[in-house]
């Protein structure tokens, strides 16, 4: 029997994933420091699921903490403002 799995995606192409991956800040700390599961964070990270409201703050506060950044807003996560071109 043959499974029609996709193979396993390393990059997502979300103001999530292109932050994490331009502060350098490794998936498994960010997942620890949010409260998430890998799995919840990696849905987000590839825009296969969307933050929830709850969720949002959590994310901000995490790359906050591990970028040691206190100016990063959700915006610079996720396009709050209907715009997703690179920032």
């Amino acid at each position: 029997m043959t499974m029609n799995r996709r193979p396993p995606r390393s990059q997502g192409n979300t103001r999530l994933d292109r932050f994490l991956t331009a502060r350098r800040i490794a998936r498994v700390r960010f997942a620890k420091a949010t409260g998430y599961s890998m799995q919840q964070v990696q849905r987000v990270r590839f825009g296969d699921a969307e933050p929830t409201a709850k969720s949002i703050p959590r994310f901000v506060k995490a790359a906050r903490l591990l970028a040691n950044d206190p100016s990063v807003t959700a915006n610079d996560l996720f396009p709050l403002d209907d715009d997703d071109s690179p920032q």
